[in-house]
Order: C-alpha cells, then structure tokens, then sequence
C-alpha cells in the first residue's frame, strides 16, 4: 500500500460540497436560467463563468510519519465569488455549515479534523470591469493512514552503571 495524497481529500470536499442541499439550490436559484450548473471550479473559473459560483485548491499539504501510520494535514482554499456582497456571504454561510467540523470520508484514511484556519475575503474586478466580491476561508483537513508495516528499530545503549 502506498501513501495517498491530498487526491482523496479533495474528492471529499466536493462531494460535501455538491452535497450541501442548500447550497446547490442557492446558487441555482441564483443563476438567471434557473439551472446551477457549473459553479465549482478547481483552482478558478472560466472565463464568461456566470456569478455566483466556487472555487477549491489545495494550497499545502505535508506529510508527517508516525510510528506505524502518516499523518498528512491538507489546506484548501474554498472561496465564492460573487456580483453581489449579500450573496456572497449568504453563499459561503452555506459552504461553512457544510465543511466547519466535518467528518469528511476520505478513501483510505481516518479523518482527524476539518476546521477553518482563515477567513479570506476581498472585492475585485472582474475583466468585464464588473465588481465582484469574494468570500471564502482556508480549511485544515488532518487525515491519518496506517502504513503497511510498522516501523521499528532496536535501540543500543552504551552506558556504564556506577
């Protein structure tokens, strides 16, 4: 068995995500034609992508070898972007109730923790020179996956007892 990557973690932040109920039908209430879509994009959007929508990307992720398991701990910026502050908010408080504290099923691995560390927040333009606002934060997912043979080692001493 190998080390998994961030992969299966990001696989179970877009499911949480097209699974949120609310959400999805928020953002479809939200699009003129009545019909969601493509609103979740990795890393960013298209170009002429109709507003809202949200983006995902995996910006760090270590991994830390235990006795016997690794431990990896996989940060995402999940942000929503909007033509509107309101529904951005309204968007990304929809988006939290789904990832704060989640026991996310990561294929292969126990998760530990899903929390956010960060908010992330911001107006800009868009190229079209539309403002747009984006909310968003940074979430740690802690995952654990037990190696295939325990790694031990003998220890030697030399010491001389008075």
């Amino acid at each position: 068995m190998t080390v998994s990557s961030g992969f299966p973690v990001k696989v179970a932040i877009v499911q949480a995500l097209r699974g949120g109920a609310g959400l999805v039908a928020a953002i479809a209430a939200a699009h003129k034609n009545g019909a969601a879509g493509k609103w979740l994009h990795e890393g960013f959007a298209p170009e002429k992508t109709e507003y809202p929508f949200v983006t995902y990307q995996q910006i760090y992720g270590p991994y830390f070898y235990l006795w016997g398991s690794v431990m990896l701990t996989a940060g995402f910026d999940v942000r929503v972007f909007s033509a509107n502050s309101v529904e951005a908010n309204n968007l990304f408080a929809l988006i939290a109730a789904e990832l704060d504290e989640a026991e996310l099923p990561v294929a292969g691995q126990s998760t530990l923790i899903c929390r956010r560390v960060a908010d992330l927040n911001g107006p800009d333009v868009d190229e079209e020179g539309t403002k747009i606002y984006m909310v968003g934060a940074t979430y740690e997912v802690w995952t654990d996956q037990p190696l295939p043979r325990r790694i031990t080692d003998g220890l030697t001493m030399d010491a001389v007892i008075v």
